[in-house]
């Protein structure tokens, strides 16, 4: 998500006192069923529905729930790479922050990675958790390394687990804004990423970059004990059919990765090279050029697929209207086969909440085999100066699962075509909200 104006959500001294009262407390439940509902499978995408909204696919479980499943579950250690930060009270990420304190009071290292330029914005709770015992924050400033910022959302748990998606840490991803995620129950694949996390963790402090250990052979193959089962009952055990899920890791910024064959854009666009019948690509923002250059790949491979008959749909959110990708994202509109919607989430009806009420999904969806979902919006800075990472999957399962997100965002009410020769006024979106409506959460 691009980052905001200045917003203080409290009174820093009184949210500091807060969160340090709030971490104290025992274990709270992660709400009705959540235990119940936790998932046999080792693979799950999960996703943040905002309130008072059609949006999005019933059968995938909440982050809300599924994040403190994780960190309660932790017995070892905790490691958080964010974007930033931000909490409010009586709302969703404060039994979460509470989670992560009663892990680091039951001797869990918990470590916490931030964005320089979004901490000056809310340096709340981050510095609050890094007083208490077991937990360190480091701010990392991706400028000297990249020339973007640190916009990664993810976390590790026991070497064993990760999260990531396009879920920040803060309260409004977890009730406000659409968000699609994915967590992993396999150590193949979070010692994938374990490189990415301990460089960041170096250069945040000023240490020399680690020695890299050697990336896990790929593809990662994960059986899913969920497909095993059902498997075995349509067909009989002992087939000898291969099933599960191939994970194909990868991240950004070129230049600033611990494998350079794992960068995450020639990993989308073998994904759309790939594509027979139908892609689907769901992002907050969407553009070939910036400040520092252009980068038409992923246009092109978009247009490459058009060009061999594939059905190609875009959703990008209202928040790109007036933007300065509006002009190529109009140009791909023109391209035969080609649809691009753009997508309005309603207003909620206690208020208006800055920087909220925003589909702020990245994935991407091809034919019936592999969905790919990451923490990048389709602009050049993402992959050429901003850390993100990603996982491509291919498994029939989970792109139905997320095809089901997109059906679901493209036949929304707030759903409409982009018109290919408009002039589109910019969202209003930031700290101040329209004149005489009330404003909650900022």
């Amino acid at each position: 998500m691009r980052a905001p104006a200045v917003l203080r959500v409290v009174v820093l001294s009184t949210l500091a006192v807060a969160l340090v009262l709030a971490v104290a407390l025992p274990l709270r439940a992660a709400g009705p069923g959540a235990g119940a509902a936790s998932s046999a499978s080792p693979i799950e995408l999960v996703e943040t529905r905002p309130v008072e909204s059609t949006l999005g696919n019933p059968e995938l479980r909440q982050a809300h729930d599924v994040w403190l499943e994780m960190i309660r579950g932790a017995k070892k250690s905790l490691d958080f790479e964010e974007f930033y930060c931000s909490t409010w009270p009586n709302e969703p990420l404060e039994d979460v922050l509470s989670a992560i304190g009663d892990a680091a009071k039951r001797g869990v290292r918990v470590r916490l990675i931030l964005d320089a330029n979004m901490h000056k914005t809310y340096p709340l709770p981050g510095d609050s958790l890094g007083k208490l015992a077991n937990i360190q924050v480091r701010i990392l400033d991706m400028k000297p390394h990249g020339g973007g910022v640190q916009h990664s959302k993810y976390f590790i748990v026991d070497d064993e687990q990760i999260y990531l998606g396009s879920q920040n840490m803060d309260w409004r991803s977890l009730k406000h804004i659409h968000e699609l995620g994915v967590r992993i129950a396999n150590p193949q694949v979070v010692a994938a990423f374990r490189p990415v996390y301990d460089l960041d963790w170096a250069t945040a402090g000023g240490e020399p970059a680690p020695a890299v250990a050697p990336t896990p052979s790929l593809p990662i193959h994960v059986k899913s004990r969920e497909e095993i089962t059902e498997q075995a009952e349509r067909k009989g055990a002992g087939t000898g059919v291969d099933v599960g899920v191939t994970v194909w890791p990868s991240y950004s910024p070129h230049g600033f990765i611990p494998d350079s064959t794992l960068w995450d854009e020639p990993a989308i666009v073998r994904l759309l090279d790939s594509a027979k019948h139908d892609v689907m690509v769901q992002v907050l923002t969407y553009g070939i050029g910036d400040r520092n250059g252009r980068d038409s790949t992923l246009d092109q491979a978009l247009r490459r697929a058009a060009g061999r008959g594939v059905r190609v749909r875009l959703i990008v959110s209202d928040w790109e209207k007036g933007a300065s990708g509006m002009a190529a994202l109009q140009a791909l509109g023109g391209v035969p086969n080609v649809s691009i919607k753009l997508s309005t989430v309603p207003e909620w009806s206690g208020g208006y909440i800055p920087f909220a009420r925003v589909e702020h999904c990245k994935y991407a969806a091809v034919d019936s085999s592999a969905v790919w979902i990451g923490t990048s919006n389709w602009e050049r800075g993402y992959f050429w100066g901003t850390r993100n990472i990603a996982v491509t999957l291919e498994s029939k399962r989970l792109t139905l699962q997320a095809r089901r997100v997109f059906e679901a965002s493209w036949n929304a009410p707030g759903a409409e075509a982009l018109k290919l020769d408009a002039t589109y006024a910019p969202k209003q979106r930031g700290d101040q909200g329209p004149a005489g409506v009330k404003k909650y959460g900022g």
